[in-house]
């Protein structure tokens, strides 16, 4: 497995950095792609090795401007998968979801996932940018 995941960041896709030597997780960005799955399946699969051997800690930042419905039912894998590590007890994992404050929307879908996820799960509104 390797040791870090880097997606760079477009138009339409998040950026993706995955490191699993400081078990830092970042997704920022827009979640726009054309084909979720494609998009989205690599990052699963080395979420999936990850779970095997993680860091002692993992903390999932998330900090994003937009996000369609197929990427929305794409987060619900990767929530399985935090939650899977919760049930396994081989890794101290939390989430912070960030979200532009005026971003009502964004907001919700927030508090969606928190209910599904079995990890610490911290909202954050900011009223700055997310992403220049």
């Amino acid at each position: 497995m390797d040791k870090k995941l880097i997606i760079k960041a477009t138009d339409k896709t998040p950026s993706i950095k995955f490191d699993s030597e400081s078990g830092l997780f970042q997704i920022h960005g827009y979640c726009l792609p054309e084909n979720s799955f494609e998009f989205y399946n690599p990052i699963i699969q080395w979420l999936d090795e990850y779970i095997i051997n993680p860091n002692d800690k993992t903390k999932f930042d998330i900090r994003l401007i937009v996000l369609n419905t197929s990427s929305s039912k794409m987060f619900i894998d990767i929530f399985r998968k935090i939650n899977k590590m919760v049930e396994m007890k081989n890794s101290d994992v939390s989430v912070v979801w960030y979200y532009e404050i005026e971003d009502e929307d964004m907001h919700e879908l927030a508090l969606q996932y928190e209910e599904i996820c079995k990890a610490p799960f911290k909202i954050i509104g900011t009223e700055h940018r997310l992403i220049e």
